[in-house]
């Protein structure tokens, strides 16, 4: 494997001075390369940590994507970086056959695009702008942070990168959490015609032009989940230039799925600049109306809070081979024992025959699960039966559906316990529980009767008749 140099621009952070740099690297066998720029940041605060103040810092794993073409393809890969800063090295390794720059660049101009965050979604067709890509959930506590601001930088030439803002954005500071909690999720939905989040495209003027989502739709909505530092987290949120914005935002208890308060703005925004961020202070104290009840059971993948409850009485049937199920004020609570090697993407569902009348409503599984007034659907796993991966948190592909009315999407939230054994064996298990807001399931007052089914991979329960309390 031969070995090979690199040379690239080093910005200082006082003053720009270009220097050839030498960086020993070995070249990758396959004929791909290591491509190296630095990259220096806006003069704006956009992104620093959680909860500290100050301006603009790359840190150590922030990634961006950069614009190559092989021939006519354009494509974007990803570069990363090791530092720490104002100033920042990026390094990723490229394809065999692409050059930087866009297939409709010139010798002049080679039209080099850079994207942060990076994404796999970012597309450049030539005779436009790259189309930018929101991603529309993060959970920042197991993923790297980022603030998820759009911004770009454009080069006529190789050389270092100096990024600037795409869209406007309000750095909303949630303040004031209980002592406990130790992360919240934070779900933003524009109220008007214009999305927050998906792919837009980057407009001439260089604004990232977030454009119609009907109110309520996937692209009018955001959802980040955040550690809790010093009782408060920090999300950053961007919008379109001169765009109408109007939020409902919902803190969420992430550990317990349960929402700690709704701010619903009563007037449209329209943000005027795209240089400076914007800060709103949340606060959801308990004296402020912060919701901090207690849940009966804590979906977490521990699964001791289910010792004392009894199992339900089953068919035994070899998918679900044992269910419980308990309630509180604000949720309802299952847990399935599933046979391990027959997880994958199976889908998991739950019947409510709510008034015990098997004539009226759905019916699910060639008549198995009878009369379901509501029906909960929830994809616990991906992959397949050798490989499955747990959802672990909201189960964006959920749904909870209503006979004849609505249907809420991404409300579920599961958590798995793995204990380990073999996935080969038959007799392996494999641990779900699972919460489901009980305001949207249209249940009958307390103190009724509802008949319950469940259902994986096609094998059910049998009913059950469950009483609300």
């Amino acid at each position: 494997m031969k070995r090979f140099y690199i040379p690239f621009l080093l910005v200082a952070a006082a003053a720009v001075a270009a220097c050839n740099v030498k960086v020993d690297i070995e070249e990758p066998a396959d004929g791909s390369y290591i491509y190296t720029l630095n990259a220096s940041a806006p003069d704006v605060e956009t992104k620093t940590d959680y909860d500290s103040e100050g301006t603009f810092s790359w840190s150590a794993g922030d990634a961006i994507s950069v614009l190559f073409h092989n021939g006519e393809t354009n494509k974007f890969f990803t570069l990363t970086t090791t530092g720490s800063g104002a100033n920042a090295t990026f390094s990723g390794t490229i394809d065999s056959g692409y050059t930087v720059g866009a297939s409709d660049g010139t010798s002049e101009d080679l039209k080099i695009w850079a994207l942060f965050p990076a994404s796999d979604n970012h597309e450049y067709t030539s005779g436009s702008n790259p189309n930018f890509y929101v991603q529309p959930s993060v959970d920042f506590t197991t993923s790297h942070f980022s603030a998820n601001i759009p911004m770009y930088a454009l080069n006529a030439a190789e050389g270092s990168m100096s990024f600037l803002n795409l869209a406007s954005t309000y750095k909303f500071i949630v303040k004031n959490i209980k002592a406990g909690v130790d992360k919240v999720t934070f779900r933003i939905h524009n109220q008007t015609t214009y999305g927050l989040s998906g792919s837009w495209p980057i407009h001439a003027d260089l604004y990232l032009k977030y454009d119609y989502a009907s109110p309520g739709s996937a692209k009018s909505t955001l959802t980040y989940t955040s550690a809790v530092t010093s009782n408060q987290a920090v999300f950053y949120v961007s919008c379109r230039y001169w765009g109408n914005f109007q939020p409902i935002i919902t803190v969420t208890n992430a550990n317990t799925g349960i929402d700690i308060k709704t701010f619903t703005a009563t007037k449209v925004l329209q943000p005027t600049y795209k240089n400076k961020i914007q800060p709103v202070n949340l606060d959801v104290s308990e004296a402020n109306g912060g919701n901090y009840f207690t849940p009966a059971i804590t979906v977490d993948g521990n699964l001791s809070d289910w010792a004392s409850i009894a199992a339900l009485p089953s068919s035994q049937n070899s998918r679900i081979r044992e269910w419980k199920f308990e309630q509180d004020e604000y949720n309802l609570y299952f847990y399935f024992s599933l046979r391990k090697n027959r997880v994958g993407s199976k889908p998991l569902v739950i019947g409510f025959n709510t008034d015990n009348d098997t004539t009226t409503g759905s019916n699910y599984d060639t008549n198995k699960i009878l009369g379901n007034e509501v029906t909960v659907i929830a994809y616990p796993f991906t992959g397949d039966n050798t490989s499955p991966v747990a959802v672990q948190g909201y189960d964006s592909s959920s749904s909870i559906s209503i006979n004849g009315g609505s249907t809420y999407n991404g409300l579920v939230y599961v958590w798995d316990y793995d204990d380990g054994s073999s996935i080969s064996s038959d007799s392996s298990n494999i641990y779900i529980e699972l919460s489901i807001p009980r305001d949207k399931l249209n249940l009958p007052a307390s103190g009724n009767s509802i008949t319950v089914g469940c259902a994986f991979d096609y094998y059910v329960t049998g009913t059950q008749s469950l009483t609300l309390e």
